[in-house]
């Protein structure tokens, strides 16, 4: 888990990372002509110029640990955790991206991540059939 003083890496990892997705969406575009390529990229190039503007990694980054439960007719069958980047940025992020060796789900900074704390559990949909179910954790947040 990243500490505060990490920000600062991250945020340039992340802007790196945008200004990889930059570049291979250009490509894709000088290949085939695509408007929602052509829309990504927009979204990417202005998520880089907040992401530049950012005078503070503290205010601008959070990292979420969370723990996923899978349960299958009430019985713990699988548990898996993630590191969620989550940065104050105009348009939606999405995928994930390998920082230092570690992989971070990126997602766009919301109302719902200023609130959450460490602790908070929250119970998922079923999947597949009735029998499975699902529980996210929050397991720490910096």
């Amino acid at each position: 888990m990243a500490d505060p003083a990490d920000k600062k890496a991250l945020l340039i990892a992340l802007k790196r990372h945008l200004e990889a997705e930059i570049s291979r969406t250009q490509a894709k575009l000088d290949i085939c002509d695509s408007s929602q390529d052509r829309i990504h990229l927009s979204d990417c190039r202005d998520n880089l110029r907040a992401l530049e503007r950012t005078q503070d990694p503290e205010r601008s980054i959070l990292v979420l640990e969370t723990e996923e439960q899978e349960f299958y007719l009430d019985r713990l069958s699988g548990t898996r955790r993630y590191l969620d980047l989550v940065a104050k940025v105009p348009y939606p992020l999405s995928g994930s991206a390998v920082i230092e060796g570690r992989e971070y789900r990126l997602s766009r900074h919301s109302q719902w991540h200023e609130s959450v704390c460490p602790g908070a559990q929250f119970d998922g949909s079923t999947r597949r059939d009735e029998r499975w179910t699902s529980r996210s954790i929050v397991r720490s947040k910096i």
